[in-house]
């Protein structure tokens, strides 16, 4: 009960166009590679004058040459902007974003703390390096940390108080 459709499918892992007699195992790949101009110019022509002599070869490249002529001109469609509106206004999508937040937060509070440690301990505890140095580390140190407080409390502020946060542009 073999048909003409049944050839064009998979048959135990391979495309029936592999299997034809005059073919190695790889064949489908090489014709793959022909259509998208991945080979080599002197593969390129050896696997050209296969096709000119091999009509099951033949047929599995204009296969694969339609398939790719379609899925070169396939496009995915945009989601409208309400779709877009109501996917991050639910609740599960807030609670997924908070709580990645919560870890991410944690994990890199967790890094920072143990980061400090060693550089105390590597470079504020080395009585090699000199005290102005040490200063001058740590005050660009407290800054940074300082200044990072301070721009995560105003975006904070500002997300809650916008009130134009609900009007679409």
């Amino acid at each position: 009960m073999n048909s003409n459709n049944d050839k064009d499918r998979k048959h135990d892992g391979k495309f029936e166009a592999e299997q034809c007699e005059c073919c190695s195992e790889d064949w489908g790949v090489k014709v793959g590679a022909l259509i998208d101009n991945e080979l080599a110019p002197a593969d390129a022509v050896k696997a050209g004058e296969h096709l000119l002599v091999c009509d099951k070869c033949r047929d599995f490249a204009a296969k694969l040459r339609r398939l790719k002529g379609v899925t070169d001109t396939m496009k995915l469609a945009d989601l409208p902007d309400a779709r877009w509106r109501q996917y991050w206004t639910g609740i599960y999508n807030r609670i997924e974003r908070g709580i990645g937040w919560v870890f991410m937060s944690i994990g890199l509070l967790i890094l920072i703390v143990f980061g400090g440690y060693y550089i105390f301990e590597d470079f504020f505890i080395d009585p090699e390096v000199p005290i102005s140095i040490k200063v001058g580390m740590g005050a660009f140190g407290i800054g940074i940390i300082i200044l990072l407080i301070s721009v995560g409390r105003e975006a904070y502020f500002r997300h809650k108080t916008d009130r134009y946060k609900e009007v679409d542009l």
